[in-house]
């Protein structure tokens, strides 16, 4: 081979061996980008994971954001703006909606048990609907219920002047050998039926009357064993805002239990007619 032919094949290997290292080089910078891009895939996917678990992520949908608002409100919460209401069957119904919080167990027009409302019942068809009748007192047979109209001025012991006609009413009911004897006064005011409550309190006063342990009923409640009637009873004596009202049971078996159900009906009722209610609480009622 001449000299010529030598350097043109020397020059043709060289550039072969170029292009097998340019192609080499190539395909190693390819590899890089690839590890690359794998791991910039796997901090996203981190920082989507981070972001969704932990509430506070960019990559957190609104959808999803909306989601736990709506779930919170289905609980008693506030949407925030523009959140979607959640959808019918999805707990929109929940606790903070129509079931407890809401309507759903006498709403905002009903007052809580023992409020101490100011409102004076000085009608003496409401008085009288307030006290137990047949109908409420289950087991128990009604002997008298009636309402005295007269003008009770000796009641107005307060010390601002009565407005209106302060009432009297009063039923009794027997079951075998028991009595239970309801008794109401309504005043004018509050402040009126504290004191109607002191003098009702004071008729329980004697060495014959024991005071004993019962739940608070009303407003305020002093309960009371001994001689009622000439035989041996339970007396509670309660104040429910503008009514004073009594119960009593004598005769055997004494159960201060007993007069503890009878006197909270009693209270159910009064503070059914100072909401505005007919008054219907009845012995058993859910």
């Amino acid at each position: 081979m001449g000299t010529i032919s030598r350097r043109v094949a020397a020059v043709a290997a060289a550039g072969v061996l170029l292009g097998v290292l340019t192609a080499c080089g190539s395909g190693g910078s390819g590899s890089s980008q690839d590890t690359a891009k794998a791991a910039a895939g796997g901090a996203s996917a981190t920082s989507a994971s981070a972001g969704t678990n932990g509430g506070a992520g960019a990559a957190a949908s609104p959808s999803a954001a909306a989601g736990g608002t709506t779930a919170g409100a289905a609980d008693g919460g506030t949407p925030a703006p523009g959140a979607s209401a959640p959808a019918a069957g999805t707990g929109g119904a929940g606790t903070g909606g129509a079931g407890t919080g809401g309507a759903g167990t006498g709403g905002g027009a009903q007052p809580a048990a023992g409020a101490d409302l100011d409102t004076p019942l000085l009608d003496d068809k409401l008085v009288l609907q307030l006290l137990p009748d047949q109908k409420a007192m289950t087991g128990w047979e009604e002997e008298k219920r009636r309402v005295d109209t007269a003008d009770h001025t000796l009641t107005c012991t307060g010390a601002e002047p009565c407005g209106g006609k302060p009432l009297s009413g009063t039923a009794r009911f027997s079951s075998g050998d028991v009595t239970v004897r309801f008794a109401v006064d309504t005043l004018p005011s509050k402040a009126a039926a504290k004191d109607k409550l002191k003098e009702a309190y004071a008729g329980f006063g004697g060495e014959q009357y024991k005071p004993i342990d019962l739940a608070a009923l009303g407003s305020e409640s002093r309960s009371f064993r001994g001689q009622l009637a000439g035989r041996e009873g339970v007396g509670i004596v309660l104040r429910a805002g503008t009514v004073v009202a009594t119960v009593t049971t004598e005769g055997e078996p004494v159960d201060p239990q007993v007069t503890q159900r009878l006197a909270v009906l009693f209270v159910q009722r009064i503070e059914q007619a100072q909401a505005g209610r007919t008054p219907d609480a009845a012995l058993g009622a859910a």
